[in-house]
């Protein structure tokens, strides 16, 4: 969302290339899993769910 943000505001050739090259490689990252928690069954991020209150 940010590099997006970024390219829309800019209008330097440069900075506009990195931007692209940047989301480029973001969009070719593999998406995150979301789990369940086991006691609360609530589902989220890895990270979020093993800090969370049930």
């Amino acid at each position: 969302m940010h590099l997006s943000q970024a390219l829309s505001r800019t209008d330097d050739a440069e900075v506009q290339a990195y931007l692209h090259a940047a989301l480029e490689s973001a969009e070719a990252l593999p998406p995150t899993p979301l789990v369940e928690c086991p006691v609360c069954g609530k589902v989220g991020l890895p990270e979020r769910i093993e800090m969370h209150d049930c």
